[in-house]
């Protein structure tokens, strides 16, 4: 029993390791805008936005924005974000998902990874920030995980309260929102 134990671990090992080998990243295209909404809505912990929304960040922000694929070209994943414009030094990442059957496998740390390499350091960004509610806790630990291997520092403070993030009319809405913290990764160094 203990042996088969191993040996299912091992296998589980060996399939995580060749999906992010049949993994692969490239930039959010206009093309991929109804797979991506597509995607966020199977994601109960984030908002969804409309089409319009992912539609203008593939057009405008394309090379701030990327999307794992899978060997059938089927999107696994998506980051998305900018450099603010206030604070040119600074990648504000807006949202990350990965499909619930790939959560888990290592693609929200290899979309993380392309945003370091693609953004944060061709552009020699000091920061990513980005916002996690309190009750993500899948989000909080990977972007915990992705400062720790490089590390820099993760703050966290407190951004958006409840209040401010409710509906002037809440009929709207059948849930309230939760507060966003805001999450500060670096500084980055790059010399």
């Amino acid at each position: 029993m203990e042996a088969l134990s191993r040996q299912s671990i091992r296998l589980t090992k060996q399939s995580i390791i060749h999906q992010l080998n049949q993994c692969s990243v490239r930039n959010f295209k206009p093309k991929d805008v109804r797979e991506v909404h597509a995607l966020i809505q199977s994601c109960p912990s984030l908002d969804l936005n409309s089409l319009y929304a992912y539609a203008l960040l593939a057009e405008h922000h394309t090379d701030t924005c990327f999307v794992a694929y899978n060997h059938k070209g089927e999107i696994s994943g998506v980051v998305t974000g900018y450099i603010c414009p206030e604070d040119p030094d600074t990648y504000f990442l807006w949202q990350i998902a990965v499909s619930p059957s790939e959560q888990g496998n290592g693609i929200g740390s290899l979309l993380l990874d392309n945003v370091k390499e693609q953004c944060l350091e061709s552009r020699q960004l000091k920061l990513l920030k980005t916002t996690i509610s309190p009750s993500n806790k899948a989000s909080q630990n990977l972007f915990s995980s992705f400062a720790q291997r490089f590390d820099v520092d993760c703050k966290v403070s407190p951004f958006l309260s409840k209040q401010a993030l409710q509906p002037l009319q809440p009929e709207e809405f059948d849930t309230q929102h939760e507060p966003e913290d805001l999450y500060t990764i670096g500084r980055w160094d790059w010399d």
